[in-house]
């Protein structure tokens, strides 16, 4: 039943081993979530490149969870339009800052936030003291919903 209040969100939200292995999972997971939404092959296309370097720089560069793993969600807001909110928590690296680093032409890694930048309407890291973790969010069709800006 639809009651007219706005668009309901559809949220995903699934855990992976914090290893190499768990960022074409997670890419498949959140395919899977997207294929409903009504995308375009392209957006789908772009939004699964995002999802891989943040899940591949979290395994890399991060702690996981306390439970040895790192959080992946993913929002879809249908309304007149499809907004989609990509979220990945670990358990952060104190003293690492989140940022694009700068590279030449001949370095063959630390594209990737600049990928995650060029892709993105917006992106962002969320600290969260309470617990440590670290949230690297993107979002996709429009400004977030979810994180403070």
């Amino acid at each position: 039943m639809t009651t007219g209040a706005g668009p309901v969100p559809a949220t995903h939200w699934s855990s992976f081993e914090h290893d190499a292995a768990s960022v074409p999972r997670a890419r498949r997971v959140v395919r899977s979530v997207l294929d409903g939404a009504g995308l375009d092959a392209e957006a789908t296309a772009e939004i699964e490149i995002v999802v891989s370097e943040i899940v591949g720089n979290s395994v890399r560069h991060a702690r996981p969870l306390g439970g040895g793993e790192i959080h992946v969600q993913c929002l879809v807001v249908r309304d007149g339009g499809a907004h989609v909110e990509i979220a990945v928590t670990d358990g952060g690296a104190p003293g690492r800052v989140v940022c694009p680093r700068a590279v030449d032409d001949g370095s063959t890694s630390g594209r990737g936030l600049r990928i995650v930048e060029g892709l993105a309407d917006e992106w962002g890291v969320v600290e969260n003291v309470d617990d440590l973790s670290r949230t690297v969010w993107a979002s996709f069709g429009g400004p977030t919903r979810l994180h403070p800006r």
